[in-house]
């Protein structure tokens, strides 16, 4: 037991070194190589903590080795816009001028709803309220709001701004919430000039019982 616990503070000091060398203070600041490059130096580590029969200058090595790749790639990255792109990506535009841009969600693989509940979880319940969301490419969503959009606005709800039609599929759950029926959406979508529901990307109904719709091939 004592051997496994020298061991273990060893490689403990050994990783925490690692990750000072290579200057990660926060996991979610960290791109796609970044990350992978941390979870083999915590595999690699783990090894020799659980196998007494590893040397754990083997463990030492292998962590040092991964910390001269990522500093080696973090400085060409700096040098080279190219492998930058390559290796961590370029920020995405999700929604631009208060509109979904869908080819870049699919790109993503993300959809509508995942991109209306991180809006929502930032306090943006309308798309009307955003004039540009941007996928980072360390993950997080950057919002660029509206003009009209007020974060201290107090009024009462008639009800949570829903979205209704989503790709050309009713949302029959948030339809009924604010009692509303097929017909009322057929009515929407004559008055908008659009003949059929699957035409529309999206279509949300906001507190004050006001209609925000776009279409597939706006």
């Amino acid at each position: 037991m004592l051997v496994v616990l020298i061991r273990s503070i060893i490689l403990y000091v050994a990783v925490l070194i690692a990750l000072r060398v290579m200057g990660k203070d926060e996991i979610s600041e960290m791109n796609a190589f970044d990350l992978v490059i941390t979870l083999l130096i915590a595999e690699v580590a783990a090894i020799p903590m659980q196998n007494n029969a590893i040397p754990i200058i083997y463990g030492i090595s292998s962590i040092t080795g991964l910390v001269f790749i990522e500093v080696l790639i973090s400085y060409i990255t700096l040098k080279s816009r190219t492998v930058s792109k390559i290796l961590s990506g370029s920020p995405a535009v999700l929604i631009s001028k208060n509109k979904l841009n869908y080819k870049q969600l699919k790109k993503e693989r993300i959809t509508i709803e995942e991109l209306l509940e991180e809006l929502r979880s930032q306090g943006y319940f309308n798309l009307k309220e955003v004039q540009y969301a941007i996928l980072e490419t360390d993950g997080d969503l950057s919002i660029v709001p509206s003009t009209s959009y007020d974060p201290n606005k107090t009024n009462d709800f008639k009800h949570l701004p829903l979205p209704i039609i989503i790709d050309g599929k009713v949302i029959k759950d948030n339809l009924n919430e604010i009692n509303k029926d097929n017909r009322w959406i057929l009515n929407i979508l004559k008055s908008n000039h659009i003949k059929k529901i699957k035409d529309i990307l999206i279509c949300i109904v906001d507190e004050n019982d006001e209609v925000f719709i776009q279409r597939k091939k706006d």
